[in-house]
């Protein structure tokens, strides 16, 4: 709707009451724990408190094990279902350990394509074809040390329901990529928001009280959200 358009009556409700209200300038940012251990242990037991689980690796195999170890577990198995159960994951140039997804495979666990066509027939083809990954592998953009959350930026390679669709999302972030809190983050990096379709903030698994105010796990996404600092 254009500014002619917009109802008068509406218009003139809506004009400022007050005097103008100064910037209050810059705000105090919370400082950084000193070392990346310190960080990754405040980050730890923000994520933890509300579900989440947090892991280091070094390299790809490392970080292959932590997804094969849920891939791999008997409750996620299907009856008749030889080997590790499916994944998704983002492209291998969008993770920070590109490896990660051919040593996933050359372990027996098959990627599916996470592509959905617009189409509505294909379109729930695809999701059926879907419902059969256990795990999607992200990367992330950014880690906050303070809420225990990590910063996904979606696009091309990097599609949304890798994180949302399956029971398990791992998120593979650069140590470097932490911060100590939303504001720091977008001090350091004002053009990341701008850049980007869709950011996501994810803080420990999907929960909701919604139903007779019981707290119930992965109705809305992953039941299980496990970060994993790379570094």
């Amino acid at each position: 709707m254009t500014s002619d358009l917009f109802p008068p009556a509406l218009r003139d409700k809506l004009k400022p009451s007050g005097p103008t209200v100064p910037h209050p300038g810059s705000f105090p940012f919370a400082p950084m724990p000193d070392g990346a251990d310190a960080a990754i242990a405040q980050f730890t037991d923000a994520c933890e408190t509300v579900g989440g689980r947090v892991s280091r690796v070094a390299n790809a195999a490392e970080a292959a094990d932590i997804v094969l170890a849920y891939l791999e577990a008997a409750e996620w198995m299907r009856p008749g279902q030889p080997g590790p159960a499916p994944f998704v994951a983002w492209d291998a140039d969008h993770l920070p350990l590109p490896d990660v997804l051919s040593v996933v495979e050359a372990r027996g666990a098959k990627r599916l394509d996470a592509s959905v066509h617009a189409e509505q027939a294909t379109r729930d083809d695809d999701c059926r074809r879907l419902d059969a990954a256990i795990v999607g592998i992200t990367g992330a953009d950014a880690a906050l040390a303070d809420t225990g959350s990590v910063g996904l930026v979606h696009g091309s390679g990097r599609a949304r329901l890798v994180s949302l669709l399956p029971p398990v999302h791992v998120a593979l972030v650069p140590v470097e990529r932490l911060h100590a809190t939303l504001g720091a983050l977008l001090a350091a990096e004002p053009d990341l928001l701008r850049a980007a379709a869709n950011v996501v903030f994810v803080t420990g698994p999907s929960r909701t009280a919604d139903i007779e105010m019981t707290l119930t796990r992965g109705v809305h996404g992953p039941r299980i959200v496990h970060v994993v600092f790379v570094g």
